[in-house]
């Protein structure tokens, strides 16, 4: 659960300063544009691994182009936060003291 929670954790703050270079880049150029996912996933080289386009068109049809122009920022932010939220309850109910009265 620690691990679930970590990864979390480290996606949501991977998100965030993903949208925060987005909004430098766009202070440089003028124009705020979102870096999409497939965008994400080749700045990190991923397309070495599998070309997510053509699993993504396998696995979700047409809705495939829509997945990966969403923003990467977005869909770091929302697994990262999935994530803490689901697994924070875990340590809060060990964590409960027994009332000394």
């Amino acid at each position: 659960m620690a691990l679930l929670r970590s990864l979390g954790a480290l996606a949501f703050v991977l998100g965030v300063a993903l949208l925060a270079l987005d909004a430098a880049r766009a202070l440089n150029g003028g124009q705020f544009a979102a870096t999409s996912l497939e965008q994400f996933w080749t700045n990190l080289g991923g397309d070495g691994l599998f070309q997510m386009r053509l699993h993504f068109q396998g696995w979700f049809g047409d809705m495939a182009e829509k997945l990966l122009d969403l923003p990467a920022a977005l869909l770091l932010f929302g697994l990262g936060m999935t994530l803490l939220i689901a697994f924070d309850g875990v340590q809060r109910d060990k964590a409960r003291k027994p009332l000394l009265f």
